[in-house]
């Protein structure tokens, strides 16, 4: 990937932004830091870092997995239903859509800092567009919450490039959300070409989309942006958030070197039999030496002259002690380092067998993944609940299904932190040794309550709670 290739158009679609607006350009967010940043953390999702060649592109792609990995934990018991009405039961069939790809859009949205989810109506149904915050550029926002934004997206169509450029402001004053469209048509994808009238467009690219909508009372904007709820230390007062392995870029770069090196020192410590040209046969038909019947790599050809090795042999073994315990152990230490910097667990990325030597230190990295990661998921939910807003108003204003309350409910769960097997364990134990009772252990595990809990042990005679007649 070539440098600052994903940032041409974020330029470019600032000047149009400029453009349409020129009153406002000057007020217009501008984020030098933060695009250069963002552009480093790319290149890290996609394997691509800019010190690969001096690894040898012999990287470990840690990057990649740690976004996964708090997407993974982040939704790892996630739960979410709406209810309470006709209209509940349509918002839910539409949350849905955003549900099934939640979790991957996390992924990119924690490589990149933020992912902005906005609600669009085709067909009667309302679908998510979800956008990750290198693709879209913020023009107002109060206390933190972006309130005015400009998103792109373009679409070829034979020999002509097709820009639709969608600028969506919402209004405190007035309570409205407006919605408004330009469409530009260019010979080139780098050119934004000439604005033209959206009537003008094919019947199947951007149908129906009315170039300039109104949506009124309506007490917060109709997107919701999800930003890692860490510090921003590349610009404090910027709207956008960080990449969750944005303080460890340079743990990561020497994570990737200090992997080669190990990995060096199994190429270059191969064995070896260096051999005078005596000892190796030629090949037929050819002029060159060659060696034995076994691996080639094993035999390296050397000279020998003979009045200066008389006392030496013909032939010498390469065989060096492998040091790869010491390149692995620093590569583990660099890898605890970079779970600290992240707020992982230990043992998330480095060896889970070297780790955590004390409870007190057990506990405490477990609990910094939980407070990362409860941070995330609080984040996410009020984040979810101005998505399902969004919907909302979008059924109101677009008549899509009949009007009605509605209740959104969230479960996150507590998979996170629990040790579930060696809970189940010690519980037993206790259980056991005659500290717990039976029906405790049976309430904790599941999830009944004192009647049900005494019915299910084997002296109450009755065959399974489960059966209220009794069983057959």
């Amino acid at each position: 990937m070539k440098r600052r290739a994903k940032y041409v158009f974020l330029s470019w679609l600032r000047s149009i932004v400029n453009k349409l607006d020129p009153e406002n350009a000057t007020n217009n967010y501008q984020y030098d830091n933060m695009e250069e940043a963002m552009e480093v953390w790319l290149e890290i999702y996609a394997d691509e870092p800019s010190w690969s060649k001096d690894c040898h592109n012999k990287t470990l792609n840690l990057g990649a997995t740690i976004a996964s990995e708090f997407a993974r934990l982040i939704m790892i018991e996630f739960e979410s239903e709406i209810t309470g009405s006709e209209r509940a039961d349509y918002l839910q069939e539409q949350y849905e859509r955003l549900l099934e790809q939640l979790r991957v859009r996390l992924e990119a949205g924690c490589a990149v800092g933020g992912i902005m989810f906005k609600p669009y109506v085709r067909n009667g149904v309302i679908l998510p567009d979800c956008i990750t915050q290198d693709k879209f550029i913020p023009l107002n926002y109060s206390n933190g919450i972006i309130t005015a934004a400009v998103f792109f997206n373009q679409e070829v169509k034979g020999k002509n490039y097709y820009t639709r450029v969608e600028k969506q402001t919402y209004s405190y004053e007035n309570k409205s959300h407006t919605i408004e469209s330009h469409f530009f048509v260019s010979s080139t994808p780098d050119n934004i070409g000439a604005e033209i009238n959206p009537e003008n467009l094919d019947s199947d690219m951007w149908s129906r989309i009315d170039p300039y909508i109104v949506i009124n009372d309506v007490d917060r904007p109709l997107f919701a942006f999800w930003s890692v709820p860490f510090a921003n230390h590349i610009e404090s007062d910027s709207p956008l958030g960080v990449s969750v392995y944005s303080r460890a870029v340079k743990l990561l770069n020497e994570a990737d070197l200090q992997w080669d090196r190990y990995l060096w020192e199994f190429e270059g410590g191969e064995l070896a039999v260096d051999a005078g040209e005596e000892v190796l046969r030629q090949r037929p038909g050819e002029d060159t030496l060659g060696t034995p019947s076994t691996r080639d790599r094993l035999f390296r050809k050397f000279n020998i002259d003979a009045d200066d090795n008389k006392d030496k042999s013909f032939y010498e073994v390469f065989n060096p002690t492998l040091r790869d315990d010491n390149y692995s152990n620093g590569l583990n230490e660099i890898k605890r380092q970079i779970e600290f910097n992240c707020s992982l667990a230990y043992g998330t990325l480095s060896n889970p067998q070297n780790v955590d030597k004390t409870a007190e230190e057990i506990k405490a990295s477990k609990q910094r993944s939980y407070t990362a990661v409860s941070d995330m998921q609080h984040s996410l939910e009020a984040v979810l609940e101005d998505y399902i807003y969004a919907c909302n108003a979008m059924a109101d204003a677009c008549n899509l299904a009949p009007s009605g309350e509605y209740e959104v409910s969230f479960n996150w769960g507590d998979g996170v932190l629990e040790d579930k097997d060696k809970e189940q364990s010690i519980q037993l134990n206790e259980v056991n040794s005659g500290i717990r009772k039976k029906t405790d252990y049976l309430k904790w595990r599941y999830g009944v309550d004192d009647k049900q809990a005494a019915e299910m042990l084997p002296e109450s005679g009755v065959q399974s709670f489960f059966d209220e007649g009794g069983g057959s």
